[in-house]
């Protein structure tokens, strides 16, 4: 039951990625590695239960009305986007670069919103969820407010490829680092040919999501670290500070 669970959940999430673009039944069954037999049951059951729709034979499938249905139903982390958009987009325009929160769920990394001030800069989230936590600023600053045992276990599980922070090279490692990281409440650091940032935000004292930031690396001097440093910091206090209600009644 759970893999015919698994093999629905990833030909719909496929379907949602393309729309608007639709993707055929031989398409989906050759990315996600499935028989072509089982694919073409599962999205007949899709299309009947209206989370997907035809566009045609030839062309395939997309994103259906109840996708949208459900989606508008959940409003998931309302509230958190409804104060997070604004300050996201502040921040975004005042270091001229991409700015983004997340959250990590499930070991994956999941952008709940992203803007990109930098024209220069060409981000492409094509992606439900990211498989790297160890390997992002985000992802660390995540790691760093989750049980330690949990941090661990997604370590060990994750594919961290060749691109781990220098800090997270070794398991033992990372206790340590993730201190480091609660202690300073920021982390960033060089990927790639970016820079990238983040910070924690809070809600009552307690974490919520990782506001981060990245850039071109022609960009991440020291003098413009310390700007981007300042300003994130600021946005993560009045976002936390949205967040956060007063519990008394003294």
């Amino acid at each position: 039951m759970i893999k015919v669970l698994d093999k629905t959940f990833a030909i719909l999430e496929e379907i949602v990625r393309s729309t608007p673009e639709p993707v055929g039944p031989l398409a989906l069954s050759e990315r996600l590695g499935l028989n072509r037999t089982t694919c073409s049951r599962i999205l007949r059951m899709l299309l009947e239960s209206g989370y997907i729709i035809r566009v045609s034979r030839q062309a395939g499938y997309r994103a259906g009305p109840r996708i949208v249905t459900l989606n508008n139903m959940a409003e998931y982390q309302a509230e958190l986007l409804r104060k997070a958009v604004p300050v996201v987009n502040r921040l975004a325009e005042a270091v001229g670069d991409s700015v983004f929160i997340s959250q990590v769920c499930g070991g994956m990394r999941y952008v709940l919103y992203h803007r990109n001030c930098n024209p220069e800069h060409v981000i492409h989230l094509n992606q439900l969820a990211y498989d790297d936590v160890y390997r992002t600023a985000s992802g660390v600053v995540e790691m760093a407010y989750v049980p330690l045992e949990e941090a661990l276990k997604i370590y060990d599980s994750s594919a961290h490829g060749g691109n781990l922070r220098p800090e997270f090279r070794e398991r033992s490692m990372v206790p340590g680092a993730l201190e480091n990281i609660r202690k300073e409440r920021e982390y960033h650091s060089i990927s790639g040919s970016q820079g990238i940032f983040a910070v924690p935000v809070f809600a009552n004292g307690e974490y919520r999501v990782a506001l981060g930031c990245s850039m071109p690396l022609d960009r991440y001097t020291p003098e413009h670290i310390v700007e981007v440093q300042k300003k994130i910091r600021s946005a993560a206090e009045e976002l936390s500070a949205a967040l956060s209600v007063a519990n008394s009644i003294g």
